[in-house]
């Protein structure tokens, strides 16, 4: 007797195989063929950098308003960078009419913030007492100041306090910070035991302070 078949409704579901077959005189359908065996997620080799981890953990326990990110219409040098940077600081404060704290950290290799890239430019994190609109105007000023810039409100609950100090020991990273004094800390006073009771700092590696490691994640 030749079977009848017909495609399976249920393909991308718990059923593999794109056909089933239709039994005369059984009301039940089985599929055909063995579904293919779910392999496993491929793990990568990721590098831990210690102090940036502690110094992330650091930065999440302030209130931060905006995470930016902003380049220059033409290359700059490091030290005139960091002057503009401070002179961006203190225009914004004073469109604020109330003192910024920051942290920001220079990087030496390519970025365009989506634009054409250009080596020297910055990754901060900052906050104000007067915040209304605080990000659209940060923006609009680093634009009509220097060049390319996104800037956003901060989400406490991403990444940007981790990734804006990635380089903290790197040789190509350089760190300006300002205000911090005026800011409350909400985090933890004892880093080393944050690490500890962090799932993603590596169990080998929670009491170190210093340091690069190649992980498997």
């Amino acid at each position: 007797m030749k079977l009848k078949t017909k495609r399976n409704p249920e393909v991308g579901g718990d059923r593999e195989s794109p056909w089933i077959v239709l039994c005369p005189g059984k009301p039940t359908e089985a599929p055909i063929g063995t579904p293919p065996e779910r392999k496993p997620m491929m793990k990568r080799l990721v590098n831990y950098d210690a102090m940036a981890q502690h110094t992330g953990t650091w930065l999440r326990g302030y209130d931060w308003n905006i995470y930016g990110c902003g380049t220059y219409r033409v290359p700059e040098s490091e030290t005139h960078a960091q002057a503009l940077l401070k002179r961006f600081m203190e225009r914004l404060q004073r469109k604020l009419h109330a003192p910024v704290s920051f942290f920001a950290a220079m990087e030496r290799r390519y970025s365009g913030c989506g634009d054409s890239p250009i080596p020297v430019h910055w990754h901060f994190l900052a906050a104000s007492v007067s915040s209304e609109a605080m990000a659209p105007m940060a923006e609009t000023l680093w634009q009509e100041l220097f060049g390319n810039a996104k800037i956003d409100p901060y989400d406490r609950n991403r990444d940007a306090a981790f990734y804006v100090c990635k380089l903290v020991s790197h040789p190509n990273g350089l760190i300006i910070t300002g205000n911090l004094d005026q800011m409350n800390y909400h985090g933890p006073s004892d880093l080393l035991a944050a690490a500890q009771a962090n799932p993603y700092v590596p169990a080998h590696l929670k009491d170190r302070v210093s340091g690069q490691y190649l992980v498997i994640r």
